[in-house]
């Protein structure tokens, strides 16, 4: 759900052919908070994921606006398949450009084990399928689980079938494929984590 000004991003296919550390990878949801109660979300703004983990607007270029009054907010950032995080703390924000760099462990995160290490920097946790609304757990069996609807996608009874050119939750690795067997599937992504 977008409030605060958000919603509505569109990107134009030529931001697609960037190349190098900053091709755009996905679209990801960033949150600003209360920083009295870090459930109210004050303002969202759809950006940009460039392979270098850096977020930028929907030009591809310039830095994400969100619109809201100077002052101290927690800020989230949210994906289709990955678990959010958030700061540790209300951050201080103002009309200039501000910088919060999830990817380092020196960065305080909203809760435990709010992120991966990735070999040095530190990342979202993928593989949130399910979809179910909590936070607590990627599942990889019991009801409800991450797993079953990868199998589901690719044809229950057919599990070494793949779907191809797909934007979906479902597709893990975010490869464009949605694979349940064999190498570069998306299951297994659920189980290591």
């Amino acid at each position: 759900t977008q409030t605060g000004g958000g919603g509505g991003e569109t990107v134009n296919a030529s931001v697609f052919t960037t190349t190098g550390d900053n091709a755009i990878v996905d679209w990801v949801l960033v949150e600003l908070r209360n920083a009295t109660t870090p459930s109210q979300v004050m303002s969202t703004r759809c950006g940009l994921l460039q392979k270098d983990g850096d977020i930028v607007g929907p030009d591809g270029v310039s830095s994400l606006v969100l619109s809201a009054l100077p002052g101290n907010y927690y800020v989230a950032v949210r994906h289709r398949n990955h678990l959010g995080i958030m700061t540790g703390s209300a951050v201080a924000l103002s009309g200039s450009a501000a910088s919060i760099d999830f990817r380092q462990s020196a960065t305080p995160t909203w809760g435990t084990q709010a992120r991966k290490d990735l070999g040095g920097l530190w990342g979202m946790w993928c593989g949130n399928v399910f979809r179910d609304g909590t936070v607590s757990s990627l599942k990889y069996t019991g009801s409800s689980n991450d797993r079953d609807p990868i199998l589901t996608a690719v044809g229950s009874t057919t599990p070494n079938n793949s779907v191809s050119n797909a934007y979906d939750r479902r597709d893990t690795n975010l490869d464009g494929v949605i694979k349940y067997t064999g190498s570069a599937n998306d299951r297994d992504i659920i189980l290591t984590n």
